[in-house]
């Protein structure tokens, strides 16, 4: 995909996910919240280390996230009303105004990265998985998950005029991920949970 594309695409996501602000600041359903609980758990997170959750959305993950008492929290998302809401919310996050391909993080610098529901979105995901690895530090985790799993995300793909790839499978993964210094260690496919996580070697 030409970079002139992946632009175009990231700027439509933009104004429809900025349309959609309220949709998405709701309470999740209690299975919902179960299974997002298990995503951010899949990290192993430590107490100070650095976070960031791509695509973050209204910030579903980031109390989660919080309550393993990392020294930093940094989210990023394209759609700038999603990160207002993020900032009113919750204040100490550092917000980025982007997308992962172009996020200028210091390399070696976070010890997670969460991709969660917005994994499809990407448009350039060799680009995007290639910035995180080098934002990764050693040992670093990237978690790549959907609390709905990949039929729920072929629906959208099949419903939505917006841009949608399917869920990579782990071979995909392994292929994708060797090159970069990142190793898969954990790979599920359940009918309502998607979840790929990564190490930094």
């Amino acid at each position: 995909m030409l970079p002139e594309e992946a632009k175009a695409i990231a700027e439509c996501q933009r104004c429809r996910f900025n349309e959609l602000v309220d949709v998405f600041d709701r309470p999740q359903p209690p299975a919902v919240m179960a299974r997002l609980r298990e995503i951010v758990a899949s990290a192993e997170l430590r107490p100070g280390v650095v976070v960031l959750d791509v695509g973050t959305g209204v910030g579903v993950l980031i109390p989660l996230i919080q309550s393993y008492r990392p020294s930093t929290m940094v989210a990023c998302d394209v759609a700038e009303r999603m990160l207002q809401r993020v900032h009113d919310k919750y204040p100490a996050v550092r917000t980025y105004h982007t997308d992962i391909v172009s996020l200028a993080l210091a390399s070696t610098s976070v010890d997670a990265i969460f991709m969660n529901g917005m994994y499809g979105n990407i448009a350039d995901k060799s680009a995007a998985c290639g910035n995180a690895a080098r934002m990764l530090r050693s040992d670093g985790r990237l978690v790549v998950s959907h609390p709905e799993g990949r039929a729920f995300v072929d629906q959208l793909r099949a419903s939505s005029d917006l841009f949608v790839e399917s869920l990579p499978t782990e071979e995909e993964f392994e292929t994708l991920l060797k090159p970069l210094g990142l190793e898969v260690i954990a790979y599920r496919d359940e009918p309502k949970l998607y979840l790929m996580v990564a190490r930094k070697r």
